[in-house]
């Protein structure tokens, strides 16, 4: 029986790769193109120290996650900017038991733009470009043998298959690895995934900093020929788009952090919508049509690779998968 994913995102992409690596056949349904959504529209930040804003069961798992990111990508075959920025997070109290504070010199050579009297610095934290992230993972699941089947979209979904818009039925295990699109598949019943909208901006700025920079309200992600400003977190439903106001924030936020770029030319702005979940955490596992798995809202870049080892040991194996991830969960 084929493994029927539905959605090819940066998730759909890296579990298609490894259930075809071990030997399943896999059908990848993608309604546009993969990774045409949140997977190459976010930052690129691998930083669970940060992420996990307190969280013992999220910070464990994502870093399990980021210790497997580098031996995974070499196994991909090709560039995608991956590098151990580091992170710098500008507020008071400290982020993470594994943070210290630096000033002076020390915060000078690695952010020399930086408006601040100190931050705390993890230089374990890591950064990748998810222009060049989900192509990678994509090209590396055809050569593994997975199908991707583009321009139609799911309009049915139940155990055992599914139904494209053009009224043919595909049958096999489903994997729903839709983002935020999540909920909007019939026969998930209230599986609560929603999409917040975040905006962006790409600066033509380089050697501001050469970690990603947190500060109270957003991030900036050096690139190799960028500087990316955000985000936001709103609630707008499905509504695409940059906003004035929207872009206002993330590039006030920017420029409180680093003034000197005022001057620097604005390249592009874009959206996306991450799939969140009411209390932040993915959700992976069993549901009444098959498998689940979303609802990894600010995460999915750093914690794609975990979830496709995780889900396809399961899948196949019986594995366990983490209880805090659970779409059953309270």
């Amino acid at each position: 029986m084929a493994m029927l994913i539905v959605g090819g995102g940066l998730v759909g992409c890296a579990l298609a790769l490894e259930l075809a690596r071990r030997g399943q056949a896999v059908v990848v349904l993608e309604r546009a193109v993969a990774g045409a959504e949140a997977s190459s529209a976010a930052g690129g930040i691998l930083a669970p120290r940060v992420e996990a804003h307190g969280d013992d069961e999220a910070r464990v798992l994502g870093l399990a996650a980021l210790q497997m990111y580098e031996g995974w990508l070499s196994s991909l075959g090709g560039d995608v900017g991956f590098r151990r920025s580091g992170v710098l997070v500008v507020r008071e109290a400290s982020p993470d038991g594994d943070a210290r504070w630096i000033d002076g010199g020390a915060l000078e050579a690695i952010a020399p733009g930086l408006r601040a009297g100190g931050a705390w610095w993890l230089p374990d934290e890591a950064v990748l470009d998810t222009r060049l992230l989900v192509p990678v993972v994509h090209a590396a699941a055809e050569r593994a043998g997975a199908v991707f089947r583009t321009g139609h979209g799911v309009v049915g979904l139940e155990a055992g298959g599914v139904t494209l818009d053009t009224g043919e039925r595909l049958a096999g295990e489903v994997v729903v690895c839709a983002g935020a699109w999540t909920a909007r598949l019939p026969g998930l019943g209230d599986l609560p995934v929603r999409p917040v909208r975040g905006q962006l901006a790409a600066l033509g700025q380089v050697g501001a900093t050469s970690a990603v920079v947190f500060g109270p309200a957003g991030y900036l992600v050096p690139r190799v020929d960028e500087l990316v400003v955000g985000s936001t977190m709103e609630e707008v439903g499905y509504t695409r788009g940059v906003s004035a106001g929207g872009l206002r924030h993330v590039l006030d936020h920017a420029l409180g952090l680093f003034p000197g770029l005022a001057p620097a030319p604005l390249l592009r702005t874009w959206s996306s919508f991450r799939p969140g979940s009411p209390d932040g955490r993915a959700l992976v596992g069993k549901v009444p049509t098959g498998w689940v798995a979303s609802g990894h809202f600010r995460n999915g870049i750093l914690l794609a690779p975990l979830t496709a080892r995780l889900l396809a040991a399961a899948m196949l194996d019986g594995g366990a998968l983490p209880p805090a991830w659970s779409p059953n969960r309270g």
